[in-house]
């Protein structure tokens, strides 16, 4: 087979160029996805934090002999060994005490900020403050007196 001078038989530069602009154009969607899915596993798993803590502070606030400082100390414990600042918490336990087989209530609240989404939401948004990338997960447990 004789070739013609000038001329390649498998001329694949533009097939390259077309790649590489394929990937620009792909990449920025699918880091946005990889961090989405990051950030989202990051607050459910806060989130459960959060109600597991609520709930072994429930537990205690139904006992006869438990006050509010003990709930909240329990809350605190429970922050604390999940690395989360007890401060930012806040706690509301209604019908603690109120008789045997009456609810009580323990809500849980807590802001959580994302990380990367966070950043970039509060930068795209400008100067006004009302949108500051975080969101505040909550959380009741309700459990009969003893």
């Amino acid at each position: 087979m004789t070739r013609r001078p000038g001329f390649r038989a498998f001329d694949r530069g533009g097939e390259i160029g077309q790649s590489l602009v394929e990937f620009a154009l792909i990449l920025p969607l699918f880091l946005g996805l990889v961090v989405g899915i990051y950030e989202f596993g990051r607050a459910w798993n806060v989130y459960q934090v959060l109600t597991n803590t609520a709930r072994e502070g429930a537990r205690l606030a139904v006992i006869p002999t438990s006050d509010q400082s003990d709930v909240q100390t329990v809350i605190d414990q429970g922050l604390q060994r999940a690395a989360l600042d007890p401060s930012q918490a806040t706690l509301a336990v209604t019908g603690l005490g109120d008789g045997t087989g009456s609810p009580t209530t323990v809500q849980l609240s807590y802001p959580y900020q994302f990380q990367f989404i966070g950043p970039v939401v509060a930068f795209l948004q400008g100067p006004d403050d009302s949108m500051t990338g975080g969101i505040t997960l909550s959380t009741t447990v309700v459990m009969r007196n003893e």
